[in-house]
């Protein structure tokens, strides 16, 4: 079979299982390794090289972090400050709220933050007379912008950087992303207090938070067991302040060398992973508990995929196609699309999975205008990041819908005004900063 062919058959294939979510995100990604290889696209070490990329490791590493922060009591620490400081006004919690989850986000990433703060909001809402359903949302959408702040902020930026490594000879800096990701949190927050009050319901949590549909719970295997279920509990009294200290310390030194980029992401990332190890700040049951182990999969079974995409050129009939549509004459347009490809995608399936499989496509589109790969990566990533418009879209959107209480329709009221915002910025801003 031609492996033009074979990819776009593997890839339709892929697509058609993850919408149906009946077949386990783990079982799709490496039922497409398995496929690359059978059909002859990739040789067996190419199929199964996503398994040891720099990408998943670091990625993995990152659980550890989290979880380290959790277990040592210093998320909770943090969730205490808004208990403390935010009094009773709506606009003032919000504020407080979206302020300490961009910060975790920025740190342990957008699950390990939303779902730390999820009992503390919760609790928020019961002291301050605020129905949950004003706060829940609100948090899960801020966190979703608060993603780009950072490389750590969520695995797609990750994966972008990495791609951008590639493709453009370069990866992102660490804190690079905060040159679009700052000015959409302000924007964010601003959205959710004015519109909020008028787009969101006002009532109270689920009473049944248990029962979930196939498609979310394929949606709650992305996030880390110890997250969905609380099995990692912050440490005894007597042990919290050492292990805060040390774990504040690990991440710090973590984030510096990542900023600095010192050393290959991966590297710092498994150095502090074990070095939280070493000073018992995670003991192995609850470092095991705390990594998705379905993200993991998902990145290193799709990994190849888009390697198949550029090495048949499938990438580049893709790019053909839309460049027929949408003309050579400005790059702006075609970016236009392939972002709202991205957006529709990333509603109904992983994100990390949806810009895997269109950064091939954005990279040919680039490369065949003689233009910087980069804006359209960027762009990719804040586009990835727009997923407001249904509870399944990302994990945070499904953990915050049974304590805030919001039915499937709730989300894509407050959450079109802010695709449209991160479309906007995608498009316009993006290659204002990252120059085609």
């Amino acid at each position: 079979m031609d492996p033009i062919v074979a990819t776009f058959l593997i890839l339709a294939a892929a697509i058609i299982a993850f919408l149906s979510a009946r077949v386990p995100l783990e079982v799709v990604a490496v039922g497409v390794a398995l496929a690359l290889w059978a059909t002859g696209v990739l040789t067996l070490p190419q199929a199964f090289a996503g398994f040891g990329d720099p990408t998943v490791l670091f990625i993995a590493s990152l659980f550890i972090v989290a979880t380290a922060l959790e277990t040592s009591g210093v998320t909770r620490m943090v969730g205490a400050v808004i208990l403390a400081r935010a009094g009773t006004r709506r606009g003032r919690i919000l504020i407080w709220v979206g302020g300490i989850v961009a910060i975790l986000t920025a740190l342990i990433s957008i699950n390990g933050a939303v779902a730390a703060l999820i009992p503390v909001a919760a609790v928020i809402a019961r002291r301050s007379g605020l129905s949950p359903s004003q706060l829940m949302l609100p948090m899960a959408f801020i966190a979703s912008s608060a993603s780009l702040l950072t490389l750590t902020g969520t695995p797609v930026n990750v994966v972008v950087s990495e791609l951008a490594a590639t493709e453009a000879g370069r990866p992102f800096g660490f804190f690079e992303f905060a040159l679009v990701g700052l000015p959409l949190v302000a924007a964010t927050i601003a959205i959710v207090v004015v519109l909020g009050p008028r787009l969101l319901p006002h009532h109270g949590p689920d009473p049944a938070p248990d029962r979930h549909t196939e498609r979310e719970a394929e949606t709650l295997s992305l996030v880390p067991e110890a997250v969905r279920t609380g099995a990692v509990r912050t440490q005894r009294r007597s042990r919290l302040h050492r292990g805060s200290r040390r774990t504040l310390a690990v991440t710090a030194v973590m984030v510096a060398l990542l900023a600095t980029g010192a050393i290959p992401p991966a590297v710092a990332g498994l150095l502090a992973a074990g070095s939280l190890i070493v000073l018992r700040v995670v003991k192995l049951p609850d470092l095991y508990h705390g990594v998705s182990w379905t993200t993991l999969v998902l990145i290193a079974g799709m990994i190849p995929l888009s390697v198949a995409f550029l090495e048949t050129g499938a990438a580049d009939v893709v790019a053909d196609a839309l460049l027929a549509v949408v003309g050579q004459a400005d790059p702006h347009l075609a970016l236009i699309v392939v972002c709202v490809v991205v957006v529709v995608l990333g509603q109904f399936i992983s994100n990390v999975a949806t810009v895997l499989i269109v950064a091939p496509v954005a990279t040919s589109i680039a490369l065949t205008h003689d233009v910087s790969p980069l804006p359209f990566l960027m762009a990719l990533t804040v586009a990835g990041a727009s997923s407001f418009l249904t509870p399944v879209a990302t994990p945070v959107n499904l953990m915050v819908m049974a304590p805030g209480g919001y039915r499937f329709g709730d989300y894509w009221r407050l959450g079109l005004p802010l695709t449209v915002l991160f479309l906007l910025a995608a498009v316009f801003y993006v290659p204002l900063i990252w120059r085609f």
